[in-house]
C-alpha cells in the first residue's frame, strides 16, 4: 500500500486525464511491445542521474537513498518505529534502524519532553 499527499493525488489524477490510453504503469517505459512495461531499475537510476545533473547535484544519490531519506523524515516527524517498519515493508526492526538516523533536534525535543514530565511527577509527588 502506498499512501500519497493530497497534492500527489491530485497531480496523477491530471496525469492520468492527459494519458491517451489508460497506462498500465504511473512510470512506464518506453518500450510499447506488449503493452508497455514498468521502468527498471536502471532506467529509473539513470533518470535520477540525469535529473540531480541538470539540477547541478554533484553528490551521487541514488533511488535507493530515496528510501533512507523516506525513514528518517518519516522518524523525526514522530512516526513511531514501529510505523516506519510497516511502511518501509521491512521484516524487522533492526532492518528499518539501518535505514534511520534520527536529528540531534529530535533527539533534543524528546529528552526535553521526557524530562518536563519526570519533573511533573517529581514536583507532584512532593506535594
Amino acid at each position: 500500500m502506498v499512501y500519497l499527499s493530497p497534492d500527489v493525488a491530485k497531480a496523477l489524477r491530471q496525469w492520468q486525464r492527459l494519458q491517451t490510453a489508460p497506462a498500465p504503469y504511473v512510470f512506464p517505459s518506453r518500450m510499447t511491445r506488449k503493452g508497455g512495461l514498468p521502468l527498471s531499475a536502471r532506467q529509473i537510476r539513470n533518470c535520477m542521474t540525469r535529473y540531480l545533473k541538470l539540477a547541478g547535484i554533484t553528490k551521487a544519490y541514488s533511488p535507493h537513498s530515496l528510501r533512507h531519506t523516506f525513514a528518517t523524515q518519516l522518524l523525526n516527524a514522530g512516526a513511531s518505529l514501529e510505523v516506519v517498519k510497516e511502511l518501509m515493508g521491512h521484516r524487522s526492526l533492526d532492518v528499518t534502524l539501518r535505514y534511520t538516523q534520527l536529528y540531534d533536534r529530535t533527539k533534543r525535543a524528546q529528552y526535553d519532553q521526557a524530562m518536563a514530565q519526570v519533573e511533573k511527577r517529581q514536583s507532584f509527588e512532593r506535594r
